[in-house]
């Protein structure tokens, strides 16, 4: 029986040090993804720190008086002004020349960015801001207009 008993105390001792490999191995590879994921997760909070530097030198560029008043002064003014009147129209295209110009001064900023930093979200942001958003309501506009 003793001969017995230690056959299979041996078997005992072999499944459970087999099962002890098993468990260490499991355990090793959660810890490494566990690694994996931490340096993942800083690497994007890195990237999301430096766009939203990014972001906030665009608003400090559209915000600071070095852009305001350059789109009369390297844009081609097509509209003639009398002396000391301006129409509505000429005070108008003079306000959307300058934010084209701020505008697109943003737009190819963030784009910049967005190829320094590899960012789709930049990417993005100077997409949408390169768009005009009133597109639609101008041709809404313009279709009532025409009607």
């Amino acid at each position: 029986q003793t001969q017995e008993a230690k056959a299979d105390m041996e078997g005992e001792k072999a499944q459970t040090e087999a099962d002890r490999a098993e468990d260490q191995k499991y355990l090793d590879e959660t810890t490494a993804l566990c690694t994996q994921k931490t340096d993942d997760f800083n690497a994007r909070q890195k990237l999301r720190s430096e766009e939203l530097d990014a972001i906030r030198q665009a608003i400090d560029i559209i915000s600071s008086g070095a852009v305001s008043g350059s789109g009369e002064k390297h844009l081609p003014q097509l509209l003639q002004v009398r002396k000391g009147a301006a129409s509505l129209a000429q005070l108008r295209s003079g306000a959307q020349a300058e934010q084209i110009l701020i505008q697109s001064k943003v737009a190819g900023f963030l784009a910049d960015q967005a190829k320094r930093y590899s960012s789709r979200v930049l990417l993005l942001a100077s997409q949408r801001v390169a768009a005009d958003p009133f597109v639609k309501v101008k041709k809404m506009i313009k279709d009532l207009i025409s009607q």
